[in-house]
């Protein structure tokens, strides 16, 4: 069977509930996507996210850095990198996440370490009509501090193969999971 086909003025799924992310979490046949369900809140913490606005309550995802930490230790392999977390959008959607929160400096951003996480990202993610589709696009989120100059150089180093969405943490909130944004 062919896989869904988007409309191309929709950028991602919105947020309708925790549901899609748990349901994605408890197929994993490892059990150890289940092991770091966690509020999406926590896991900007664990990626240094210093922000004063901080609008997640209870809306959870999949910290994959967790995830790829554990298969690295489970299978005795190297760590392989992937984006910080996963977001359920939708019914049967899978956001890939990415936050930036250290980088000061727009040169530092390296288009090709982004690259690589996503790659292995969809690696772990079982993208099957059963469990979920991924998202084409890829959110990175950036501290609010020279977001402008961030958002500028990382657009102009992607490719338009690399389907990379800039965006801080009030953007992400507004444009995934709040309800009346249009």
């Amino acid at each position: 069977m062919p896989a869904k086909k988007r409309p191309q003025a929709d950028i991602f799924h919105r947020f309708l509930s925790n549901e899609t992310i748990r349901r994605f979490a408890s197929q994993d046949k490892c059990s150890v996507m289940q092991n770091f369900l966690k509020p999406i809140s926590d896991m900007l913490r664990c990626e240094h996210y210093k922000g004063k606005y901080m609008p997640f309550m209870t809306e959870l995802g999949i910290y994959l850095d967790g995830v790829e930490i554990e298969l690295a230790k489970r299978n005795k392999t190297n760590r392989k990198r992937t984006v910080d977390f996963l977001i359920g959008t939708g019914n049967d959607w899978i956001l890939l996440t990415e936050a930036k929160f250290d980088v000061s400096n727009p040169r530092e951003m390296e288009v090709s370490e982004l690259k690589e996480k996503i790659v292995h990202s969809k690696e772990l993610v079982p993208n099957s009509r059963m469990l979920a589709h991924i998202e084409p696009n890829v959110i990175v989120l950036l501290k609010d501090n020279n977001f402008q100059q961030l958002y500028r150089e990382l657009k102009n180093k992607v490719s338009n193969s690399l389907r990379v969405i800039p965006m801080n943490v009030c953007q992400f909130y507004q444009s995934v999971f709040e309800k009346n944004s249009f």
